[in-house]
């Protein structure tokens, strides 16, 4: 069996819709935000209980997925501030104002995409500093402790009413409670991440405009040459990074004994399971909410 007959539509569809999306920072998305959340949820539900044997894997990974967070926030903020003051720099040269009119408004979308980025990132620093990290020790957490890390990026699909033990403690396999992937935590984890790198793009498309502009509205000349020279130095640059991006580290991986295409096939796969599972707890919480008012 290849490959390609392990999917089905929907499973090829949802995969290139990650892949067209996230193109410009994939590895960014794939090693900092979806594979470490994956491995999170893979030893959640056992993981939870002092003296659970998925409790060092848990600890570890919980542990190792914040620091990657943390020091791509950083790297956000950084790039965003950068980036925002070679735009601003940039609305000052000559050429800008005899360029097409879409040039500019790319720089703004560039702008305001790239200050949301600086701020979203702030927030999210935060919100892991508000946290706080893991103690020492992978069995020093409280169970309480442990769901509330867990939270950050997974929710807790619960089983049968009545199922959830009275103590307070982490539901484990038994009792029919699980952890599952929050895909609307991974998107707003990976958000800060997206908003700099299509500030990046929007940015690139504003400056061809603005370089390419004599092209349309001038007679040959050392403009029209500096634009070719431009368009071609950008086509070499883009589809060495969309190499790179995509193709480039295909055989890194985080996982010890799993080849990482069939990995990230699954995770495609997982994907669109984890989104129709996310709604049907969500519509499933509601109607017992509803139930428990009447």
């Amino acid at each position: 069996m290849t490959l390609l007959a392990k999917y089905t539509a929907q499973d090829i569809v949802f995969g290139g819709f990650v892949q067209l999306i996230t193109l410009p920072y994939h590895r960014f998305f794939t090693y900092n935000t979806l594979r470490p959340a994956q491995e999170v949820q893979k030893h959640a539900t056992l993981g939870v209980e002092s003296g659970s044997s998925d409790r060092i894997e848990l600890y570890a990974v919980i542990v190792g997925w914040r620091v990657r967070k943390k020091d791509e926030l950083g790297f956000v903020a950084l790039a965003a501030t950068v980036l925002t003051a070679i735009i601003t720099a940039s609305f000052s040269w000559p050429n800008v104002a005899d360029s097409h009119w879409v040039g500019p408004a790319f720089w703004y979308a560039s702008l305001s995409t790239s200050i949301c980025g600086i701020f979203l990132s702030a927030q999210q620093l935060t919100l892991l500093s508000l946290i706080g990290d893991l103690p020492e020790g992978p069995n020093t957490p409280s169970a309480a402790m442990m769901r509330r890390h867990l939270s950050q990026i997974l929710y807790e699909k619960k089983g049968p009413r009545g199922s959830t033990p009275a103590d307070g403690e982490a539901a484990t396999v038994g009792s029919g409670s699980q952890w599952v992937l929050s895909w609307r935590q991974v998107f707003a984890w990976q958000c800060p991440m997206m908003f700099i790198a299509y500030s990046t793009v929007f940015y690139m498309v504003g400056l061809t405009v603005v370089v390419c502009t004599p092209l349309i509205w001038e007679d040959w000349g050392p403009n029209s040459y500096m634009a070719v020279a431009y368009i071609a130095s950008m086509g070499l640059s883009w589809g060495l990074f969309a190499f790179c991006s995509l193709g480039g580290y295909r055989k890194i991986s985080l996982h010890d004994s799993e080849d990482d295409e069939d990995q990230e096939a699954e995770n495609f796969r997982a994907g669109t399971r984890d989104i129709r599972d996310e709604s049907k707890a969500e519509t499933a919480s509601r109607v017992a909410e509803a139930e428990d008012r009447n």
